[in-house]
């Protein structure tokens, strides 16, 4: 039975979903798709968008099916007891490292950019708590902090916005330079950026009215995230040149860094104060599908309270052990394949079961 606390509208699903979806991938991203895509990154940015949609739609369905349940309810349905509890275990082990990922690099920008001789384990530390102390609450609690934390990303587009006083357009130019072939490696490295939209599948029976307003809900929180990212992404393009960017790991906090204004200095430091709070909301979305998860397997249903503790101890330990830079990219690379199974070949393959079988929740779907 759905906990009142933890139903929410569907303009809070709106934040739920976006906020996951913006994180660490707002500075790194600029740097990763530009190595592939070059002067047409952003149109591989605006292209992953489209590809996030049509997953969204497959998750949609799906959901509908079972209105009043998460996937971790209906897997056993759809696959039977033993391989859809397997495949529960493998969901939340795998939030759980996307969760350790998001922490690590979380944890090396700070130490690289403020927090210079601070142990990394504490940075993590702190992330860690300040996320288990949210998802602790419930749903509805979560989804007003993530609406408040909105007004950051607003902030950091007028500062980035500031930049357009020095930038040459010609960097962009032609478009189409890198081929149709590096455009989509472009594509491939921004999914995992956009990556958050699977929340729909855990969210979606706590979310009131029916699925129309469900699925646009969603839809608008891809397309307000794919806009903010091609936005970074072209932004970056035109300030600097391509030699330029191919050095920054983060090209955002190096323009910002070059700001000049006479009230403050070192803008970048108020860059990264915004930039960290919109990355913990992505670790806290992660948490939450984790600790779901969790508590499913002991049978603790919709609440994910009680499992928050233990899901947070096995982040914190995970993002521990991944500190060197070769395992840290062994894990992304992972982690991005890893992404299309999760989203798309499971999610597709429970729909197909589910139709071909007509396997769903009585009642079946709703309007």
């Amino acid at each position: 039975m759905i906990n009142e606390r933890d139903r929410v509208t569907p303009g809070q699903l709106v934040f739920l979903v976006l906020q996951t979806q913006i994180g660490i991938g707002l500075l790194m991203l600029p740097a990763k798709v530009h190595n592939v895509a070059k002067g047409d990154a952003w149109i591989s940015v605006l292209i992953a968008g489209l590809a996030v949609q049509f997953f969204i739609v497959v998750m949609w369905c799906l959901s509908r099916r079972f209105p009043s349940l998460t996937l971790y309810d209906y897997l056993p349905a759809l696959l039977g007891r033993y391989i859809g509890k397997l495949v529960l275990l493998v969901y939340a082990a795998y939030f759980i490292l996307v969760s350790s990922y998001i922490i690590t690099q979380f944890a090396n920008i700070i130490r690289d950019w403020v927090l210079v001789d601070t142990p990394k384990w504490i940075i993590m530390g702190m992330m860690t708590g300040v996320c288990t102390y949210l998802v602790r609450d419930s749903l509805r609690a979560i989804a007003r902090y993530f609406i408040l934390v909105f007004f950051c990303n607003i902030a950091v587009i007028i500062i980035v916005i500031c930049a357009y006083t020095h930038v040459n357009f010609l960097y962009v130019f032609p478009v189409g330079q890198a081929g149709l072939w590096n455009i989509s490696k472009g594509v491939h490295e921004t999914m995992t950026s956009l990556s958050g939209y699977e929340m729909l599948l855990f969210c979606y029976p706590f979310v009131e009215g029916g699925s129309s307003g469900k699925i646009k809900a969603v839809s608008l929180a891809n397309l307000f995230a794919t806009l903010l990212y091609a936005f970074a992404v072209f932004t970056c393009l035109i300030v600097f040149s391509p030699p330029e960017i191919e050095l920054l790991p983060q090209p955002l906090l190096y323009m910002v860094k070059a700001f000049s204004f006479s009230l403050f200095e070192r803008p970048d430091l108020y860059f990264v104060s915004l930039w960290v709070v919109v990355a913990a909301t992505s670790a806290m979305g992660y948490m939450f599908m984790a600790s779901k998860g969790i508590a499913n397997l002991f049978r603790r249903g919709s609440d994910h309270r009680r499992a928050v503790p233990y899901t947070a101890a096995l982040i914190f330990i995970l993002a521990l052990f991944i500190q060197s830079p070769l395992l840290s990219e062994t894990l992304e690379n992972m982690l991005t394949f890893a992404d299309y199974l999760f989203v798309l070949g499971i999610p597709m393959v429970l729909l197909m079961i589910s139709v071909l079988f007509n396997v769903k929740e009585a009642g079946g779907a709703t309007r």
